[in-house]
């Protein structure tokens, strides 16, 4: 009897690797029930395979909710998987410097399917007290933070526009931007400036300065943050490490093959306005 490619599949990991899929449409997790609905896998099913995926730590279950989220585990073993341009692998070395330069915590992002901002990998600060943020961690709230908004300034317009139209702009802290005019203002100043700067939008007493890195396309593929308590980064060193920052992800540009700022258009400097 001759063999079909049906023959080698084994069904209950066809269901697992669809289970993840779903999980990945849906950040904020998902319950047994909600899942074996989504999948049309019996809630028996859903129970022996997230236990089996969640035993590995692929999966992270919530005990109050009872909702299963993603972990970080599948983004290691994508950067472990990837080739020698993995923006995590080639932008390590520069990321490292960095906070050996500013004793500051910096955290390498990119969007994820145009509707969320996810962290890649972070560089600890040696402070005593310092920013901790667990890479895999995924977020909406496009309109807030350095990271995320420095991206956006340097994207092709349809494209930020796209996104912009689908942001909900709730605030987050009071100095959250609340409206698309308000952010879509703030995009064109980064983007003259070349970085962007987060004064407490996220996190009360939190600041952030950042700077986009771009490909040989000069598009924008990633985000460098700095990322420190307001007494260890004030308003006033916004200049200075937005010029360590731009320098930074100038480097790992460089690496992806992106030329210079010629390709943009535009002027990039660290001067205040």
């Amino acid at each position: 009897m001759a063999l079909t490619k049906k023959n080698y599949h084994v069904p209950n990991l066809d269901r697992a690797l669809a289970i993840l899929a779903l999980l990945s449409r849906h950040p904020g997790g998902m319950n047994r029930n909600e899942i074996a609905e989504a999948s049309g896998c019996s809630a028996t099913m859903v129970y022996r395979i997230v236990m089996t995926l969640a035993d590995n730590g692929f999966l992270f279950k919530d005990e109050v909710s009872g909702r299963y989220r993603l972990s970080s585990k599948l983004l290691d073993i994508g950067c472990a998987g990837s080739d020698e341009y993995s923006l995590t692998q080639v932008a390590w070395p520069d990321m490292v410097a960095l906070r050996d330069e500013t004793n500051i915590t910096v955290m390498l992002g990119c969007l994820y399917n145009n509707t969320e901002g996810l962290l890649l990998e972070t560089v600890e600060s040696r402070a005593n007290i310092r920013l901790v943020v667990e890479k895999g961690f995924r977020t909406r709230a496009l309109h807030a933070g350095a990271g995320w908004k420095s991206i956006l300034a340097f994207l092709p317009e349809a494209q930020r526009d796209a996104i912009l139209d689908q942001l909900d702009y709730q605030p987050i802290t009071q100095n959250t931007l609340t409206s698309r005019k308000a952010v879509l203002k703030e995009l064109q100043d980064i983007r003259r400036r070349g970085y962007a700067t987060d004064n407490a939008e996220i996190t009360e007493g939190l600041h952030c300065v950042a700077a986009p890195i771009f490909d040989r396309e000069g598009l924008p593929v990633g985000t460098l943050t700095l990322s420190a308590p307001a007494i260890q980064l004030p308003d006033a060193d916004f200049p200075l490490r937005a010029r360590q920052c731009r320098a930074a992800a100038d480097r790992v540009g460089a690496k992806l093959g992106w030329n210079g700022k010629e390709k943009l258009n535009i002027r990039i400097s660290a001067s205040t306005t």
